[in-house]
């Protein structure tokens, strides 16, 4: 009788040892799975931002995994609480989503520029828009805002916004952009667009979390910081612009797609061929 009792505390120590064991291991993996971080379909701008945004979080030991989602996409899952973090969004955002937290530190000056089919005018005053079918990426804030309800023409990507221009289904198009990459040239496989030269709007751009990691946000402010009084930021910006201007480049907006850049051809080599 004494043996069982022995034995039935020597197995119950062991499967307690083993829970333990579980339990450890459970948040060993929990502690390492990696940050997912939407960033947009977009890819024009965002490889300066993703290099920053993996040393930020380096500094609190955290590796990241960027997902490159449609924006009503990302802000559904956001909701749920399937994603850790937003690469970048422009300050209305935050107004507008409260359950993301707001990393006060700026990574990019953005603004909205109008593109149409040739010739274009000058200027575009907003108080024509609600004349016009206007085409823009459905959940950027920042053109969302400024065109009345009834001329929205909404969008997947910047190129579809782009193709509804050159097919005659909006007027023009609404794109929030850097103001070096509104130099590079919009193709389309119908013909190329031109850009209205005087911008509509800026935004400054920021990082944010979702509010289940609120914790985040100090030390994020921190690194960031960081990198911004180091030039760091700055210099990642020059950087991609320097690389694009080298390429020459052209932007190729296609049904479905990301704009996609593409070099120039050189003389008597024919048009630039689409990346696949």
């Amino acid at each position: 009788m004494r043996n069982r009792r022995l034995l039935r505390t020597a197995i119950q120590g062991l499967l307690a040892l083993a829970a333990a064991g579980l339990s450890v291991a459970a948040h060993a993996q929990e502690a390492v799975s990696p940050v997912r971080i939407a960033t947009n379909v977009e890819r024009s701008y965002f490889p300066p931002v993703e290099v920053l945004l993996r040393k930020a979080y380096a500094s609190l030991g955290l590796q990241v995994e960027f997902l490159p989602w449609p924006l009503p996409r990302a802000q559904l899952a956001l909701r749920a609480g399937q994603l850790d973090a937003v690469a970048m969004r422009v300050g209305a955002y935050f107004e507008q989503t409260p359950f993301v937290r707001k990393i006060d530190v700026p990574l990019l000056e953005l603004f909205v520029y109008a593109y149409g089919r040739p010739p274009c005018p000058a200027a575009l005053p907003l108080e024509t828009l609600a004349q016009q079918r206007i085409s823009y990426q459905r959940g950027v804030v920042a053109t969302e805002a400024m065109i009345p309800e009834a001329s929205r023409v909404p969008a997947n990507t910047p190129s579809d916004a782009f193709l509804n221009v050159q097919v005659g289904s909006a007027t023009y198009a609404l794109v929030l952009t850097t103001p070096w990459m509104v130099e590079l040239p919009v193709d389309t496989p119908q013909g190329s667009l031109c850009r209205i030269a005087t911008p509509l709007s800026r935004s400054t751009l920021f990082h944010g979390v979702h509010e289940s990691r609120a914790t985040w946000v100090q030390p994020l402010e921190q690194a960031l910081r960081g990198l911004r009084e180091r030039g760091e930021i700055q210099q990642a910006w020059v950087a991609y612009e320097r690389e694009i201007a080298a390429q020459s480049a052209r932007l190729l907006a296609q049904p479905g797609r990301s704009l996609t850049l593409t070099p120039s051809a050189t003389p008597g080599s024919g048009p630039a061929r689409p990346q696949q």
